[in-house]
């Protein structure tokens, strides 16, 4: 059998620097108009690279951020870039009722395995909001 030859590949390369090599601004060049309208979330996922964030995600992310800050400011966990545990229940408590209301929120738009793990956090935080408060 003989090896049929392979196809050298090509490619085409851009400079999209916005200086040149001696250190002047570039004139900018007008892009080539694309042949397809993009959707709105195509032209954020192609800004970015990442699709855009759906809410019910964000309103995760806030979870965990809200429940690390609870542990901090019940005094369990240090701040990172902290020598010294700081107390203030009133945020704690604060940040414990917003976990709250954020998961009923989130209830219906998750699986019963996330469910079950928000619900442990909650209950983990008010317990010892309760022990940090006696």
């Amino acid at each position: 059998m003989a090896e049929e030859p392979q196809e050298e590949k090509t490619y085409e390369v851009k400079d999209k620097r916005r200086v040149n090599s001696d250190g002047t601004l570039r004139e900018e060049q007008p892009e080539e108009p694309k042949t397809k309208q993009a959707t709105t979330e195509e032209q954020a996922e192609d800004q970015t690279g990442f699709p855009p964030p759906n809410v019910y995600a964000m309103m995760e992310f806030m979870i965990q951020m809200l429940s690390e800050q609870a542990w901090q400011l019940m005094g369990i966990r240090l701040a990172p870039g902290q020598k010294e545990m700081v107390k203030d229940l009133t945020q704690a408590k604060i940040a414990i009722d917003t976990i709250v209301f954020l998961v009923d929120k989130l209830h219906p738009h998750i699986e019963e395995r996330d469910r079950l793990a928000l619900r442990a956090m909650i209950s983990d935080l008010q317990l010892n909001f309760v022990k940090q408060n006696a």
